[in-house]
Order: C-alpha cells, then sequence, then structure tokens
C-alpha cells in the first residue's frame, strides 16, 4: 500500500483522506502483513462466539423458565444468556440448574 501526500500526481484510484492518499489497488501488501489471514480468524471466531451465545441463549431460557414458571423470566434470562454467554451459565449452575426457587 502506498501513502503519498495529496499534491503528488494521481495516476490510478485512489482515496483522498485529507492530507493523505492512500492507492488502493497497490494492496500487494496486505497479504505480507497477514491481514487477510486475520480477517480469516476473525470470521471463525466470531462464528465460535455465536455459536456460544446460541447455546447459553438456549440453556438460559430453559433455566428461567423451570427455575421461575415464567415466560418473562426465561425471555431474561435468555437474553443475558446470548449476551453474557459464559457468566449466564455459571450463575444457572450456582443457582441449581432449572430447579425451582
Amino acid at each position: 500500500m502506498i501513502i503519498y501526500p495529496s499534491t503528488a500526481p494521481r495516476t490510478q484510484p485512489e482515496l483522498n483522506l485529507g492530507a493523505h492518499v492512500i492507492d488502493y489497488r497497490q494492496n500487494k501488501g496486505l497479504e505480507g502483513l497477514g491481514a487477510l489471514r486475520a480477517a480469516e480468524d476473525v470470521s471463525t471466531n466470531m462464528r465460535i462466539w455465536g455459536w456460544l451465545s446460541t447455546l447459553s441463549m438456549a440453556a438460559s431460557t430453559y433455566h428461567g423458565y423451570k427455575r421461575n414458571q415464567s415466560i418473562g423470566w426465561a425471555i431474561g434470562w435468555g437474553l443475558l444468556g446470548a449476551i453474557f454467554p459464559v457468566v449466564t451459565p455459571a450463575i444457572a449452575v450456582a443457582q441449581g440448574f432449572g430447579k425451582k426457587k
């Protein structure tokens, strides 16, 4: 990737960022820096986190309903399980997974 001042001659498509212009056609350096590999890793990590959140949401919803016999509590536990996929099931297990109060 080449970054040069905006006063330099421009012969290829570029992105003008005020003081600097980035020539986005010459992106050969991205592969060398591992940017494409990092994007693949992020995608894999996001998939794993997504599955973990989904499983946590399902387990937490079950626990919330069984513990309180209420759809409202089930929805609340499910949302918390999706947002905090590690902490919420741990709390559910500490309370006695699916056991009534």
